[in-house]
């Protein structure tokens, strides 16, 4: 679905010390490890939503990844995006299906796409417009496999670009705004964190 403009350098370098504030102390008392578990099955979420929604990008999800072979995952889950823009407000549930190729042991490229259905808030109007939405993306990312207590983790951290591929019943101010630019029609400014379970 199409991700909020308004994302100020401020929120930015936020979301990224939030990010590394994360990862460093979790890694620093996990065990790495190679990944030579035989699980075929894992879930992952994002632990940055409830900071992502604060800045007005509310985007919470949880996927479950199959792995066909060491290399290659499919990936299934739902999502909830309550996105905040000057002309108003995406409520949008959705599904997610994607692909994951591992291109080394730990860098991967993957492809995800959402359809969704979307009760946008038009608050200049004070209107409520329902539709179909369609968002894809590709992100390149790396992950880090390891152990804490036992238990099999890992976190990943990916660079999206995505963009939508269908949007029905917008309002005109919606439209007005993603013509505007580049950044509003595409979504690629900052990296991603993941943490998910293998089970």
């Amino acid at each position: 679905m199409t991700k909020a403009k308004h994302y100020t350098p401020t929120k930015k370098t936020l979301a990224i010390l939030v990010l590394l504030a994360f990862i460093k102390p979790v890694l620093s008392q996990a065990q790495s490890t190679d990944d030579k578990s035989t699980s075929k099955h894992s879930f992952e979420t994002s632990p940055m939503s409830p900071f992502m929604q604060s800045a007005g990008m509310g985007i919470w999800g949880i996927k479950y990844d199959y792995a066909i072979n060491p290399k290659n995952e499919l990936k299934f889950g739902i999502a909830y995006m309550n996105l905040n823009f000057p002309e108003g407000t995406t409520n949008s549930p959705a599904l997610i299906f994607g692909f994951r190729r591992f291109l080394t042991k730990n860098i991967y490229a993957e492809y995800e796409i959402w359809p969704g259905y979307d009760n946008f808030y038009e608050q200049n109007e004070s209107k409520h417009y329902k539709g179909f939405d369609l968002w894809n993306e590709f992100r390149i990312g790396y992950r880090f496999n390891f152990n804490y207590k036992n238990l099999p983790l890992f976190v990943n951290i990916a660079w999206p670009f995505g963009f939508g591929l269908y949007n029905s019943n917008k309002p005109k101010s919606f439209y007005e705004r993603m013509n505007q630019s580049f950044s509003d029609r595409f979504f690629f400014q900052i990296p991603l964190l993941f943490a998910g379970i293998k089970i």
